[in-house]
């Protein structure tokens, strides 16, 4: 059996990890030995530990320095993720080279880690790139802008994807490595899994991919029920960081409606302003598909897996996005008619007249359940499927003499 590496170097969050558990546990049953490298440790020994995993922390820039702007597109993204500087990305690149040799990997399996894919690429080593439209670049050059409200000129796109092939391929060329023409080529090897439906892709659907559809944790978190059935059932998953949050929170509380919330980390003084006996408040996530049975609207910041589980149930959504990847996901959700967006300004009537609307106007439902039924059959065994199969595939291509 072979030695599989699964490497996580940006993002945050469980969603990463709650979409390479499935697979790896798979993959071990298989008899396949199996390694993390993480970003985040806390969120690994919550999702990873009680399963048994081994894990390290990833290799990331530790100066952290913030760009002057947004990034604009993929390849700005990784400039301010340490790409810029040429002593930071060479140490990046070494610790990646270290922890593939170290583990004697077989292959790579990568999940937003960008740096973990092109160390792979310098060894030879088979990769599969996971994850949704975002972490996954289109085969484009320029790389697209991800800022589509903004006005972004071609040549500022191309630019930053020239000093980041510059870069890249300096070590390559140092190493006596194949160098890049273009930044996709490292995600067009052996294959990839694009973790989402068509239309949930942050790019665009894309012509010519596969989409194996979403994974996403749904079978850990606390078992919640819904105690009024006279009154419309409203689900939040929000975190405290949100803007707005308070002012949201007020909203939801003059909703005639039963509110659940899930914020992490919010405070007692925040929750105790709002809870009340149709207002409960949590810290710590709970089992969502019980919920989405009876839920009439669910509010969320965007990230794909809620996304697609409550459009899987038919259930319309509220979008508060805090990040550019969870505002084009928001877009998405409006393009199919599933939901609504609230914009940068955010007040709490504001708050109130969106869920006002997508609580009455049945629109909002039907374009929902246009999509539950499209996706009907779907279930995240099949994802999981597709996944293993095309690991295996590739990795018995690469035992080949």
């Amino acid at each position: 059996m072979s030695r599989i590496l699964f490497a996580w170097e940006l993002g945050a969050n469980y969603g990463h990890l709650s979409r390479q558990l499935p697979i790896a546990q798979r993959l071990r049953r298989q008899g396949h030995d199996v390694f993390f490298v993480v970003r985040d440790t806390t969120v690994a020994a919550q999702l990873l530990g009680p399963y048994g995993f081994a894990f390290t922390q990833a290799p990331f820039d530790t100066a952290g320095k913030r760009s002057v702007q947004p990034p604009a597109n993929y390849a700005e993204i990784l400039l301010a993720s340490g790409y810029a500087d040429r002593a930071v990305l060479w140490g990046l690149v070494r610790s990646w080279l270290s922890l593939i040799e170290m583990f004697k990997a077989d292959i790579v399996i990568v999940d937003h880690a960008p740096t973990a894919l092109f160390a792979a690429h310098l060894t030879g080593l088979p990769t599969m790139p996971i994850g949704n439209g975002f972490e996954i670049p289109p085969d484009c050059s320029p790389l697209p802008s991800i800022r589509p409200w903004e006005v972004i000129a071609d040549d500022r796109l191309l630019r930053a994807e020239e000093c980041v092939l510059e870069r890249l391929n300096t070590i390559a060329s140092s190493l006596s490595a194949h160098t890049l023409q273009r930044i996709p080529e490292l995600f067009q090897g052996t294959g990839k899994i694009l973790s989402t439906f068509a239309e949930l892709d942050h790019y665009g659907i894309r012509d010519g991919e596969i989409y194996a559809g979403p994974i996403f944790s749904s079978a850990t978190g606390q078992q919640m029920t819904w105690s009024e059935f006279d009154k419309p059932h409203i689900f939040a998953y929000l975190r405290p960081s949100v803007p707005g949050f308070e002012l949201l929170l007020k909203a939801l509380s003059k909703q005639p409606a039963e509110v659940i919330v899930v914020a992490p980390g919010i405070r007692r003084a925040q929750a105790e302003a709002v809870i009340s006996a149709s207002f409960r408040v949590l810290g710590q996530p709970v089992l969502l598909d019980s919920l989405l049975e009876l839920a009439d609207l669910v509010v969320s910041t965007g990230g794909t897996g809620t996304v697609s589980q409550c459009l899987l149930a038919g259930v319309p959504l509220l979008l508060v996005p805090q990040n550019v990847e969870q505002y084009l996901m928001s877009q998405c959700v409006e393009a199919l008619g599933a939901g609504l967006t609230a914009k940068q300004k955010r007040q709490e009537e504001d708050f109130a007249g969106l869920l006002e609307s997508l609580l009455h106007d049945p629109c909002y439902r039907k374009a929902a359940d246009v999509f539950a039924k499209q996706y009907a059959g779907f279930t995240q065994e099949q994802a999981v499927d597709q996944a293993v199969q095309l690991i295996n595939t590739v990795l018995a291509k690469s035992m080949q003499p």
